[in-house]
């Protein structure tokens, strides 16, 4: 067993108590459906409150490593970090089936409305209406992602379309072109109500713009993933 640093100025007893269960899992000494000890189990064995054993089990399902289920116990759910190629175009869904990671929708949410004047000069817009859809979505039950997307009306994107299908671009096609920026950036409330992350955990945000095969522009999404768990890899060679 761990030992807790009593010294002064430790850290509070709740975060070390989170970074020993961290680094067990990450280390692969408890595995994906491991059980983790219990809040009376921590109490008793840290000789700590309750509510202390109890925070440092928020923080690790905070952070993605376990999941709690009432009366069912707390068990791991980590997975070492996604890390996808930058070779192909495809949808959430796709990516993360072909990583063997089962994906999921948290929150689906489809508006009309008027979008912000960048988004608006970016598709040559006025004051024209576009769809929005906000979506967060999961791998392996454990949030990752925070989209926000914009498409124009002549896609014709169903109202009701969560019904139907997780990847919207199963209903308006997959685009032929992408281009995309990236940037690690603090998160805005909204971004950490939706991924229930805290305030100075960062994020990596990548702004896409999708093109069709007529070359016109068809979507603009704003991607917030949790930069803990999640990365790309870029692979280039150089012509002898």
């Amino acid at each position: 067993m761990h030992k807790l640093d009593t010294t002064p100025g430790h850290l509070p007893y709740y975060k070390q108590i989170k970074e020993f269960y961290k680094k067990d899992i990450q280390e692969g000494v408890l595995a994906v459906g491991d059980r983790v000890d219990s809040e009376m189990e921590i109490q008793e064995m840290y000789d700590v409150s309750r509510i202390t054993a109890r925070q440092a089990i928020l923080e690790l399902e905070q952070e993605g490593m376990v999941k709690r289920g009432r009366g069912k116990g707390t068990f791991v759910t980590y997975r070492p970090k996604i890390k996808e190629e930058l070779s192909h175009i495809r949808s959430f869904t796709d990516e993360m089936t072909a990583l063997g990671r089962k994906p999921g929708t948290k929150s689906f949410h489809i508006t009309k409305e008027i979008p912000d004047q960048a988004t608006r000069e970016l598709f040559g817009l006025d004051e024209e209406v576009m769809y929005c859809v906000r979506r967060v979505r999961t791998a392996d039950d454990v949030l990752l992602v925070y989209f926000v997307s914009y498409f124009p009306l002549s896609l014709n994107i169903p109202m009701n379309m969560e019904e139907h299908t997780q990847s919207i671009y199963e209903v308006i096609g997959a685009p032929t072109r992408i281009d995309e920026e990236f940037s690690a950036i603090n998160p805005s409330e909204e971004i950490c109500l939706a991924l229930k992350i805290r305030k100075d955990q960062p994020v990596l945000a990548r702004k896409r713009v999708s093109y069709d095969k007529k070359k016109k522009k068809m979507e603009y999404t704003m991607c917030y993933y949790r930069g803990d768990l999640y990365s790309y890899t870029i692979s280039t060679s150089q012509k002898l």
